[in-house]
Order: C-alpha cells, then sequence, then structure tokens
C-alpha cells in the first residue's frame, strides 16, 4: 500500500464518520439539545475548544466521530459525561419529546445519504452521466432485430425496474441462463411497449475463458476461469486484476476482441495484477461458444435534469443492490467473505484506486466515487435495528411510542452491551477476512 492510497482511504472512513455525527450534531442544536461535545475522530485528546458549554476536540486515532448529548453515556468509547446535571433538566436527551430524538438519531444516516447525492451529481455534472435510455442497439445481438430503437426508454428487465445503469447490470447479472429476456421500454412517443426474447448462443470464437467483473474505479478483476482455460499460476486465476493484452489496455473492449479474435491459436502477452504484483502471462486463446448479448448501449447525457436526476437515483440503486446482495448472501449465493469489507479493505480498496488511476482527475473522480459509495454504505448500515446503531435507537423509539411508556433502563443497558459484544465479535471477524483478502490467503 502507498502512503497516499493509506492517507486518502483514512480520510474518507474520516470524513463519512464526520458527516455522520456532523448530522445529529446539527439537528441536535436546532432543538436546542444539550450537547458536551463535538469530537473529531477517537482517543486521547489533541486539541480541544469550548464555545458556548460545547467541548470541541482533535482526537488522536484517525477514524470516527462523535458527538456527546449531555446525560447519555457513549457506548463506543465508553466515556461518561460530566456528573453535574439536573436529570430532569427539560433540554436532556431522554427529556425532549421523541420524535424530535427520532430526528436526531436518523440525521446522521440522512446526512450520509445526502452526502452521496451531492458527490454523484457533482461526478455527473463533470462527466456526464448514463441514462437508461438506448443510445443505440448493438449489430448481431439478440435486440438487433427486435423493434427497438435509439431514444427508447428502458423501464424494466425481468421484472426489474430499471431507472440506473446500475439497474440493468444487476438485473443481466440475476439472469438465469435459458431464461428469456424481458424488457418492458416506453417509445419517445410515450406509449409503452415489452417484448421477449429467447437467449441463444454465438458461433465459438477464440476466447480467453474468463468472466470479469469491471469496479467502480474502473478496474477489471476475474471472477471465475473456465476449466479449458490456461489455469493456476502460470494462467489467469479468480482475483486476477487484468491489466492489458499484447501491451493494449483491458478497458478499451474492441481492441482487445479483436486481437483475440486475430490470434489464431498464438499466445498472448497478458498483465495481471496478483497479490499485489505485476505478473506477465502467457496465454493462448480457445475456441469457445459464448451468450449472445442483449446488445443495449445506453445513453450518455449532460442534461442538468439527468444529472440531478441520477444523482439522486443512483443512491438509491446502490441501496437496493446492497438489499440484494444481502439477500443473496442468505441465500447462499453468495460468499460471506464477498460480502463484507471492513477499514483495512476500504483502505486497501482506496490504495488500489490512486496506484490504478492514470491521472490526478481521474485520481479524484475514482476516489470520490468511492466516497459516494461509502456513504450509502455507512449509511444504510446505522439504519440496521442492531444495538448500538442507529436503527435500533429509532426502533426502541417506535416500541416506546406504542407502548406509550418508556423502556426500563436495565432492558436498554442489556441490549445495548449484547449488541455491542456482537459487533466487537463481527469487527474481528471482518478484520480478519479483510487481512485474508488483502494477503491473498
Amino acid at each position: 500500500m502507498t502512503f497516499i492510497g493509506i492517507l486518502a482511504g483514512v480520510l474518507i472512513l474520516g470524513l463519512i464518520m464526520v458527516i455522520h455525527e456532523l448530522g445529529h450534531f446539527l439537528a441536535g442544536r436546532f432543538f436546542g439539545f444539550k450537547i458536551d461535545q463535538f469530537s473529531i475522530f477517537l482517543g486521547p485528546v489533541l486539541f480541544e475548544r469550548e464555545r458556548k458549554g460545547i467541548r470541541y476536540n482533535i482526537k488522536a486515532i484517525p477514524l470516527g466521530a462523535s458527538v456527546s448529548f449531555t446525560g447519555q453515556e457513549s457506548e463506543v468509547e465508553g466515556q461518561a459525561n460530566a456528573a453535574d446535571f439536573d436529570p430532569k433538566d427539560p433540554d436532556l436527551f431522554e427529556n425532549r419529546p421523541k420524535w424530535q430524538r427520532a430526528i436526531v438519531i436518523a440525521m446522521g444516516p440522512f446526512l450520509n445519504f445526502v452526502t452521496a447525492f451531492l458527490v454523484f451529481s457533482l461526478l455527473f455534472a463533470f462527466r456526464g452521466t448514463v441514462i437508461p435510455q438506448v443510445g443505440r442497439v448493438q449489430e448481431s445481438t439478440l435486440l438487433a432485430e427486435t423493434g427497438l430503437e435509439a431514444g427508447d426508454r428502458i423501464l424494466a428487465l425481468n421484472g426489474m425496474r430499471i431507472v440506473t445503469p446500475l439497474d440493468l447490470t444487476i438485473a443481466e447479472m440475476s439472469h438465469s441462463e435459458g431464461e428469456a429476456w424481458q424488457l418492458d421500454y416506453r417509445k419517445p412517443d410515450g406509449s409503452r411497449q415489452s417484448l421477449t426474447v429467447m437467449p441463444r448462443k454465438a458461433p465459438p470464437r477464440p476466447m480467453l475463458g474468463i468472466s470479469y467483473q469491471e469496479t467502480e474505479d474502473g478496474r477489471q478483476i476475474i471472477l471465475s476461469v473456465h476449466p479449458d482455460a490456461d489455469q493456476g499460476e502460470a494462467g489467469f486465476m479468480p482475483g486476477d486484476q487484468v491489466l492489458s493484452i499484447q501491451g493494449v489496455p483491458f478497458s478499451e473492449s474492441e481492441r482487445i476482441t479483436e486481437l483475440i479474435t486475430d490470434s489464431a491459436g498464438k499466445s498472448l502477452d497478458s498483465l495481471v495484477k496478483r497479490n499485489g504484483q505485476e505478473v506477465h502471462l502467457s496465454i493462448t486463446p480457445f475456441m469457445l461458444e459464448s451468450d449472445v448479448p442483449l446488445g443495449i448501449i445506453l445513453t450518455l447525457s449532460h442534461k442538468a435534469g439527468d444529472v440531478l436526476s441520477q444523482g439522486i437515483r443512483y443512491p438509491i440503486s446502490v441501496l437496493r443492490t446492497t438489499v440484494r446482495g444481502i439477500g443473496m448472501l442468505f441465500a447462499g449465493k453468495i460468499a460471506v467473505r464477498d460480502s463484507f469489507a471492513g477499514p483495512i479493505a476500504i483502505v486497501s480498496m482506496a490504495t488500489d484506486t490512486v496506484k490504478n488511476s492514470a491521472s490526478f482527475a481521474d485520481t479524484a473522480v475514482n476516489l470520490a466515487n468511492l466516497l459516494g459509495l461509502l456513504s450509502v454504505a455507512i449509511g444504510f448500515t446505522n439504519l440496521l435495528p442492531i444495538p448500538p446503531l442507529d436503527g435500533n435507537h429509532l426502533l426502541l423509539l417506535g416500541v416506546e411510542a406504542v407502548r406509550r411508556k418508556p423502556l426500563s433502563d436495565k432492558f436498554k443497558s442489556v441490549t445495548g452491551m449484547v449488541g455491542l459484544a456482537f459487533f466487537v465479535v463481527l469487527g474481528l471477524a471482518v478484520i480478519a477476512l479483510d487481512l485474508i483478502r488483502l494477503l491473498g490467503w
């Protein structure tokens, strides 16, 4: 890991948590809650300044942030508030109306989602945004001989609503082999239409025999390798990042396809990144039958309305994808080790982003994209009804509202300790998974 990459990862995590706690803080100040301190980072205090009875400080460990409401004990840092407060003070957190407490609690995740909206909107304004509108239909594809035309708006694919390009990608990835493709779309005149096409195989042609996924920061990571392909140390392996073929960047798909098609059984020099090291492989393409693609090329738009619309919808699509991923995890469709990322993995992603970006502008764009994705992830995670997350506090407030009386301090204490123990165990497990991925075990 490079120092710049590590610094970028730490700063992104720190910024997200500061924004999250700032949401709690600003809402508390707006409603007049009594607050003891607002802290950036965790651990021993390095710098502190007091203003209007609130201590603002910067701490030594550059992760996280916290806001301490008078009368509340921090389950995370274990710090107690000063004892010289009146338990009946109407401005204490527990003495404020439930609806105000709910807003203060929810404002942390809400500000994370606002951050994602702003980040993606700025990115889309800078480089344009892809919208679910057909730009063109590729020749020799499943949809080439249908009535789908440029300008048509994609509404749904196989029953999955499409509002962002991410939705379309997830719908294609969720397609079962042999299942018909059902596409719903709207013509420019407003009429809704649908079509159904059956999948079919393309004639055999030279291929590398790999399936890969393009990450949000533009890397192509191998997911699986065909049994007949060159495998093992001398061939492609799952987890490899493909950098180039015969010196041509792997991101230039049309040139790569042309190279492979014209290889005529000759070996190609392939450059991959494996366990952090660049490795040259001699790969021989082989004849392989593949599925004919759908052939939809979406439209790149720079219109202000599309930028704002996708700025709102893209974080929602990320959120839906996250929920769908959790369902796939419990269904056993994806592995546990591929489902969680802790601070080490996040810093590692930031490091790879810095190392693999071609220019400073690319680095800034890719890190901003990572900031937007992590903002959604952390906002969503904090809404889970698990102690000591914000979602649990909202759930307890809801229960108290239904019961019309507060829950006992003993119940809150026990559930808080159980939840904290769960998170300690989960945190250790996630760090272990991070290390396994980092070390290539």
